[in-house]
């Protein structure tokens, strides 16, 4: 095993847990898991696994520190909606790099929804702040790859999007509140992808010429571009069930992320960096066989 040691925030979650798999899949790296409850259930899996887990919170700086101590590299998160401002959560993560001298830090963030839409949508925190903290990131002097996500793949069954018709067995809907379904938006599928992608970055990171590009531009992990209509014609396909999309009343909130995402502003440009790294990224279809159909069939 090397003695080059990555510290994963979140490793309990769904991107932390993506970045620990694939770590453990490569086999070249020690891996130090950062969580704030180490006897969690998720906690207690990992140190079955012969992983050192360790307890930090995002909004105390020191135990950051603690955490990073001796690390090759540290794969960085926030926690959005939550009390604590993801700017705060950022900035902690980015200092503690720098106090521990991390070689490396690896920055899951997204865009500035403000700057996207010219000044027209100014309250979808949850990107804006992130976006803040890559600012700070690139002016505090810590080595820093940022990269930007797709939407989620996992949200259509974490989040309910998908759902059994409660009148018609052999029927399911894709509910969402607004949101136009032929609006093709940048996706991934964060477990299977988000991992490698890192993995990838860590091992390039030596490279003068890959440090220079990875530190130039934000890496965009969005694979690809779908909209609603796309899967549910893919889900029928795969499952042989009706599919359709259901447009059910939107909170406040919700008009205002998916207006930005009809209007066209959540977009990225195309890169071919993800290839020339040699990560495999997965499709639409990748995600609906492992994920989708196994849950489809467990409703029957």
């Amino acid at each position: 095993m090397s003695t080059k040691l990555v510290a994963v925030l979140g490793a309990t979650g769904t991107q932390g847990g993506s970045v620990v798999t694939s770590l453990l899949a490569h086999g070249g790296y020690s891996v130090r898991a950062i969580t704030r409850d180490t006897t969690s259930a998720k906690a207690q899996a990992l140190k079955a696994k012969g992983i050192e887990v360790v307890s930090a919170s995002l909004t105390d700086a020191p135990s950051l520190v603690k955490a990073f101590e001796g690390a090759y590299a540290v794969f960085g998160v926030t926690v959005p909606f939550t009390k604590d401002s993801e700017v705060l959560q950022g900035r902690n993560i980015v200092d503690a790099a720098k106090e521990a001298k991390v070689p490396l830090l690896v920055w899951s963030s997204l865009f500035s929804t403000s700057e996207a839409s010219h000044g027209k949508y100014t309250t979808i925190y949850h990107f804006d702040q992130k976006s803040e903290v890559d600012k700070y990131a690139r002016s505090s002097g810590q080595p820093t790859v940022i990269i930007h996500t797709g939407g989620f793949m996992e949200n259509l069954i974490k989040f309910g999007q998908l759902q059994k018709d409660p009148s018609d067995a052999n029927k399911w809907n894709i509910v969402y509140p607004v949101l136009r379904p032929d609006v093709l938006m940048p996706l991934v599928y964060i477990t299977a992808d988000l991992g490698n992608i890192v993995v990838a970055i860590i091992d390039h990171w030596e490279d003068d010429a890959w440090k220079s590009r990875l530190t130039k531009d934000v890496v965009v992990a969005a694979p690809y571009l779908a909209s609603i209509n796309d899967i549910v014609t893919l889900l029928k396909k795969l499952s042989g069930k009706e599919v359709v999309y259901v447009e059910r009343p939107a909170l406040d909130f919700e008009k205002v992320v998916y207006g930005f995402a009809n209007e066209g502003y959540f977009r990225y440009p195309e890169q071919t960096i993800l290839q020339e790294l040699g990560v495999k990224t997965h499709s639409v279809e990748d995600y609906a066989r492992v994920e989708v159909l196994p849950y489809i069939e467990s409703a029957q």
